[in-house]
């Protein structure tokens, strides 16, 4: 009979003990998606909401305009357009492009990047001359150059495989920079 007894008294605490534990895994699971949150830069899931959106679109040059689309907005308003430009030199932006073009399928990558470069052109050239006076004293006041230089450390902090990809962009964004200066 004490046999009987014993074993409704061992399946308790072996619920017991299971339930603690798979409360304590829970808390453990919590916090380390609180801590994982909290280090994922802000940029990046907006960033990755607006890549998935655009993800099946074949032409690279219309997906990088429906990222953009889904990122900033319609493009048609000129607030916009230069907020996706500016965010070229956003230093969590670069970073959260950077692990979009990491996970971006190896087929479409380069394509990506180039649709992006163009991008870049098509602004530069179709900035007015007010556009690019504010846009050039933006860029050349105390924050645009600090914004400049956390970028240009940013991108060179990336590994030389991720630079040599990019260069189509970086080269685009200098020459828009280098037409803005005053002689």
């Amino acid at each position: 009979m004490k046999e009987k007894a014993s074993r409704p008294n061992s399946w308790r605490v072996f619920w017991r003990v299971t339930g603690i534990a798979l409360v304590v895994l829970a808390a453990i699971g919590a916090v380390l998606v609180h801590r994982i949150r909290q280090r994922i830069p802000p940029e990046l899931m907006q960033d990755i909401r607006a890549g998935i959106a655009a993800r099946h679109i074949s032409d690279p040059d219309l997906r990088f305009q429906k990222y953009l689309e889904g990122r900033y907005g319609s493009l048609s308003d000129p607030a916009n357009r230069d907020k996706a430009f500016l965010d070229f030199f956003n230093v969590d932006h670069i970073r959260a492009l950077q692990l979009l073009v990491k996970h971006s399928p190896e087929n479409m990558r380069q394509a990506n990047i180039n649709a992006s470069a163009k991008w870049v052109e098509k602004y530069r050239e179709s900035l007015t001359a007010q556009q690019r006076a504010d846009l050039g004293a933006r860029l050349q006041s105390l924050d645009g150059r600090t914004m400049l230089q956390r970028a240009t450390a940013q991108y060179n902090s990336q590994d030389v495989q991720y630079r040599g990809q990019t260069a189509p962009v970086i080269s685009q964004l200098l020459k828009t920079i280098a037409g803005l200066q005053k002689p």
